[in-house]
């Protein structure tokens, strides 16, 4: 990527929705963005760097340099000069324990890293007042657990929903970022 650009990013869950997918590209193109960091591609689209199980994806812009991808079931990370780069998600029709489990095996891959310059972007189902969920549930107290072991940072903290429905609105989408990374981040 060209020195002294800063990097546009998109986070998103498309529902594996195909005008999703469209509407995306579009806001890539309209916004100049260079990552989506996403959830729930639609598995007709074959440009993207996916998990193992198909649940989140990365894109990235040619002019994106990247060092290394990793792959595993439920996240995908693109490690680029200075930052690595998490696309994150769990499924809410799963057991606490298989959420804590999954959480160790990403805690695992950002040990490995410089933790201060993370930034993870995903559909966790996990509510938490520290996250600015007006109510909590299991997945959210282990998340602020692993918060405080990893000694990350919430970034979407407030009452701002992300994501609604007929059903109703809530805060289950979260970005979290190493202490370092959490100064660049701006207009979430």
């Amino acid at each position: 990527m060209a020195a002294n650009r800063e990097l546009r990013c998109l986070q998103i869950n498309l529902d594996r929705g195909l005008l999703a997918m469209d509407l995306m590209f579009q806001v890539i193109r309209e916004r100049n963005v260079d990552v989506v960091l996403g959830q729930e591609p639609c598995l007709a689209e074959g440009n993207l760097v996916r998990d193992s199980s198909d649940d989140v994806f990365i894109w990235l812009a040619p002019v994106v340099r990247v060092k290394s991808l990793h792959r595993d079931r439920g996240f995908v990370a693109a490690e680029l000069d200075g930052i690595t780069l998490v696309s994150a998600y769990f499924s809410p029709n799963r057991s606490t324990d298989d959420f804590t489990s999954w959480l160790d095996r990403l805690g695992c891959y950002v040990r490995g890293r410089d933790s201060r310059r993370v930034l993870i972007a995903g559909d966790l189902h996990a509510k938490s007042a520290r996250l600015g969920s007006a109510v909590a549930n299991a997945y959210g107290r282990v998340l602020e657990e692993y918060l405080d072991a990893a000694e990350l940072v919430p970034i979407n903290v407030g009452n701002e929903w992300t994501f609604g429905n007929r059903i109703g609105r809530s805060l289950i989408d979260v970005t979290i970022a190493g202490t370092y990374v959490s100064g660049w981040v701006r207009e979430w």
